[in-house]
């Protein structure tokens, strides 16, 4: 046999080879599943809290720019009970008898200082420069000579069932900010 015709033949093998080996093996197995996606967790407690009393605050806030305007209790318990929420409406109930309301925008600031599982203390720096008390009349009821602007606020927020409310609010004016 000539080296041609080897060389033919062990091609023709090796082709061979090739097929029935291609033929006799498994299929790749299909990639793997993509892991699932990460359990979305429950916000912690002070997030939960912190929440919880910026919206106090949004409520209370609007509550007091138009005392008027509705029944603001149902709003204020959602996110209050105890002493925060018998403030908040007293001074509703005040501003509406007046009548007077907020104009601008009270800044605050505020911190987790501490907490447990079921409560937290907020640490709140107020800021009421930028805002006033007006009359009806659009007059500033305000004592803007004597009015302190900044002071610190501190809260105590509680976890009730699965749900958060500021209980307390305590103005320290004598710790600046």
């Amino acid at each position: 046999m000539k080296a041609r015709d080897r060389l033919a033949m062990l091609c023709g093998v090796m082709a061979a080879a090739l097929v029935v080996a291609s033929c006799g093996t498994t299929p790749p197995p299909p990639p793997p599943e993509p892991p699932p996606p990460p359990p979305r967790s429950l916000p912690s407690p002070h997030d939960a809290a912190l929440e919880t009393y910026r919206t106090f605050w949004e409520v209370s806030d609007a509550a007091r720019a138009a005392p008027m305007e509705r029944d603001w209790r149902p709003a204020l318990e959602a996110v209050s009970r105890g002493q925060a929420l018998e403030t908040a409406l007293t001074d509703v109930e005040n501003y509406a008898s007046i009548p007077a309301r907020t104009v601008g925008t009270i800044s605050r600031s505020p911190v987790v200082d501490r907490g447990t599982p079921d409560s937290v203390t907020v640490l709140d720096c107020v800021d009421l420069g930028g805002s006033r008390l007006i009359d009806a009349s659009g007059a500033t009821l305000d004592d803007l000579e004597n009015q302190l602007q900044k002071f610190r606020l501190r809260a105590e927020v509680v976890r009730v069932g699965d749900r958060w409310l500021v209980e307390q609010t305590t103005p320290a004016v004598s710790e600046p900010c």
